[in-house]
């Protein structure tokens, strides 16, 4: 019974990690003869402004969790009572998760479209808080703020989800006795609900911060990277060292990248959880 999922994972996995670790000492495009290089690529590398540059935006991506987790929290705790029609809700919130990232991405493009989208309209048209409209996609930091609010929409609905489950698993019991001793809402929330979450709190932290380091669709299909490599995440220049970037396709260079923040995101993923055992032991 093992056998099959054994041979998936060799074929899946193992295979592709050896091929990315042979060709990060190899040149190769794709057309002509692979070519053993050395160390060339990862002197590369280090020297790659660009690339550096795109750690640092996917870091700074990455506090978009500071805005889809408590949103995705507050919409859990309005859905477990007993409000009529939640189960319309839950459908609502979830759909943007459920819906491909590229459809996503193109409804997000056509509402900030500068010439008759339907922010620029609201604001320009129907609020009248600016006189121009607004080219939220051609600005560095505009771009990126977007780009951080789409993945954020998409996002919080299977977060809630996750809240949801753990607020259900709770038992009633003990809101019960909190109630009989005259607890307020906020001390409930913060002596029971809170730390009787921890773990799940601890896992839907870790995979909504590994989600964020490794998501590049929002700027792939509304900006490709630019302006000017304003939102060139690091997963999204390692695409375009496979599939071509203004260098063209380098399939060596692109390996090389991935398995360093390969590694990267290993000491993170060890680090933080090192760090949430800490605290465990604290409390």
């Amino acid at each position: 019974m093992l056998l099959v999922p054994v041979c998936f994972f060799a074929v899946f996995s193992l295979y592709p990690i050896g091929w990315a670790l042979k060709y990060v000492f190899y040149y190769y495009d794709g057309v002509m003869p692979e070519r053993f290089t050395g160390m060339a690529n990862l002197h590369r590398l280090m020297e790659d402004q660009i690339y550096w540059s795109s750690l640092w935006k996917q870091a700074l991506f990455s506090l978009k969790i500071l805005i889809e987790l408590p949103l995705a929290f507050v919409l859990a705790l309005f859905l477990y009572t007993r409000l009529r029609g939640r189960n319309i809700f839950r459908a609502m919130f979830v759909m943007p998760y459920i819906l491909p990232g590229s459809t996503m991405a193109l409804v997000m493009y056509i509402l900030l479209n500068p010439y008759n989208g339907g922010l620029n309209q609201l604001l320009l048209l129907k609020l009248h808080l600016i006189d121009q409209p607004i080219q939220f996609l051609s600005g560095g930091w505009t771009a990126f703020a977007s780009g951080m609010v789409m993945d954020a929409w998409q996002n919080f609905g299977i977060n809630m989800l996750f809240f949801l489950v753990g607020l259900t698993s709770i038992p009633k019991d003990v809101y019960e006795s909190a109630d009989m001793d005259g607890a307020t809402w906020w001390k409930r929330m913060r002596y029971i609900s809170i730390p009787m979450m921890y773990r799940i709190l601890q896992m839907i932290l870790f995979l909504s911060i590994l989600g964020t380091l490794k998501s590049m669709g929002p700027f792939l299909v509304l900006t490709n990277g630019g302006p000017n490599h304003a939102t060139e995440q690091t997963f999204l220049y390692i695409f375009h060292q496979f599939f071509g970037g203004e260098a063209g396709s380098n399939y060596g260079y692109g390996a090389t990248v991935a398995v360093v923040t390969a590694l990267m995101l290993v000491v993170v993923s060890v680090g933080y959880f090192k760090l949430t055992k800490r605290m465990d032991y604290h409390e």
